[in-house]
């Protein structure tokens, strides 16, 4: 088993320790020696099989077959983050869960996460440090490094930037280009092409 450290220990750092243990029923794969949070008290009243180890500022390695998984969904801290522990020497896991429908082809970046039951179909690109939590992404979608969507989002087969968050049930439309930097709100029906750095909501989805 490989010795994994979870880094942040907020809901998204639980979902990825309920995750590895899901993988760990299948096939003993990874070895949790707990997080790493500047915030030490994160795990107060609340129950969990594990522990804060230290925090991310003070981080460093302890075996060069040590990983990581980046627990984070904030586009912006996981660019910052991840440059920082990669600094440190830092090795990150991709991780992807068990109950995800994975297609033909599909690739998928150093240090992201794909989890909950939902499709990754064939010919699909997802960078470095992306996050998705329960979104479908269609034949040859793409998805650009440290963005981040939410549940039930379907993404069709969009062209997604670099650092965009992309919030629960959002729909786009096929063959969209979804600027960098942007932001889709809950729930929003987007038809068009999406300009970086726009911020975009309702149905249809418009700029605000």
């Amino acid at each position: 088993m490989k010795d994994i450290i979870i880094v942040g220990a907020g809901g998204l750092g639980r979902k990825v320790f309920a995750c590895l243990n899901r993988i760990n029923e299948i096939e003993p794969t990874w070895n949790i020696l707990g997080f790493i949070d500047d915030n030490s008290n994160a795990f107060d009243n609340i129950k969990i099989d594990s522990k804060i180890i230290g925090s991310i500022s003070e981080y460093k390695k302890s075996s060069k077959d040590e990983y990581l998984a980046l627990a984070l969904s904030d586009v912006n801290q996981k660019e910052t983050v991840s440059n920082l522990l990669l600094e440190k020497g830092g090795k990150f896991a991709t991780i992807v869960s068990p109950e995800v429908i994975l297609g033909d082809y599909v690739e998928i970046g150093e240090g992201s996460i794909v989890m909950t039951p939902y499709n990754i179909e064939s010919g699909a690109k997802i960078g470095k440090f992306v996050t998705v939590l329960g979104s479908t992404l269609a034949l040859d979608g793409m998805i650009g490094d440290y963005s981040t969507t939410a549940g039930f989002a379907n993404l069709t087969n969009a062209k997604i930037g670099k650092k965009v968050y992309i919030a629960s049930h959002v729909v786009l439309t096929e063959n969209l280009v979804i600027g960098d930097e942007s932001i889709i709100s809950v729930g929003s029906i987007v038809m068009k092409n999406v300009e970086a750095g726009t911020k975009m909501f309702g149905y249809p989805a418009r700029a605000f």
